[in-house]
């Protein structure tokens, strides 16, 4: 009887340390798996990140051909009076919206400016030392809206003038470099220079006098529209008063594989 008690004990003990075995093994696999899981998660992180502060000052140069995307709104409003009322007036309404994604990646760290040549047309364009870094774009894809109105109000013709309607949206794409941006490491700050898009075949609406016809209309209403902002590129936005009204361009920066 008392060996048989015996034999029993040792079988459960044997068990018990068989399973602690297990439970042991498998907690330290999961731990494994864990802790490279959060591995993985702190490299992706490290590689989006941004760029690191320099010591001294300013910042360090990203890694080149670092890949993000620049998500571009571009909206002009405004209301335009010409004229002497005696004489006859035109009003002009300009209601227009663009929207842009442009896919951009880092340049090399240089030592001169790629804004240079649009600062110092005359000058030599690699005089100029420091520490700079390009995020470069060969195009961009979106749409242009618009919502225009003409109206010519001539004093000398009885009764009203029509008011001449052009509207639609109509598909953005760049075959030209739209944008350029560079980050002044030493001072920390990244300056942007958007390109105004533009595209043609808006429906004119036919009104007496003014035949139906297909025109094509810009984004705003200067060439280019360009912005210095503190800190390494991101994303931003900025109001420009402009003739009757104002133009306000705001953008997003996605870097690639970060998903906020």
């Amino acid at each position: 009887m008392g060996r048989n008690i015996s034999t029993a004990l040792a079988s459960v003990l044997l068990t018990m340390l068989a399973a602690c075995g297990q439970s042991s093994t498998s907690s330290k696999a999961q731990a494994a798996a864990e802790h490279a899981a959060e591995a993985a998660e702190a490299a992706q992180v490290a590689a989006t990140a941004g760029p690191a502060a320099k010591p001294g000052g300013g910042l360090l140069a990203e890694p080149s051909g670092a890949d993000a995307q620049l998500a571009i709104a571009i909206k002009w409003s405004a209301r335009i009076v010409t004229g002497v009322p005696a004489e006859g007036q035109i009003t002009q309404v300009y209601e227009r919206t663009a929207e842009l994604a442009c896919p951009v990646t880092s340049g090399d760290e240089a030592t001169y400016s790629y804004f240079a040549a649009f600062d110092n047309p005359n000058g030599d364009t690699l005089a100029a030392t420091g520490s700079y870094q390009p995020w470069w774009n060969e195009d961009c894809t979106g749409s242009l809206t618009i919502d225009d109105t003409y109206h010519f109000n001539d004093p000398t013709i009885a009764g009203p003038e029509p008011i001449v309607h052009t509207r639609g949206t109509r598909p953005l794409s760049t075959g030209d470099t739209p944008l350029t941006v560079e980050t002044d490491l030493n001072r920390a700050r990244t300056r942007y220079m958007f390109v105004t898009p533009s595209t043609d075949g808006f429906q004119q609406e036919a009104a007496e006098g003014y035949p139906a016809k297909l025109v094509a209309a810009t984004a705003a209403p200067m060439a280019t529209m360009d912005f210095t902002l503190e800190g390494p590129i991101g994303g931003g936005k900025r109001e420009v008063a402009v003739q009757g009204g104002k133009l306000r361009v705001e953008w997003t920066f996605t870097r690639a594989g970060n998903k906020r």
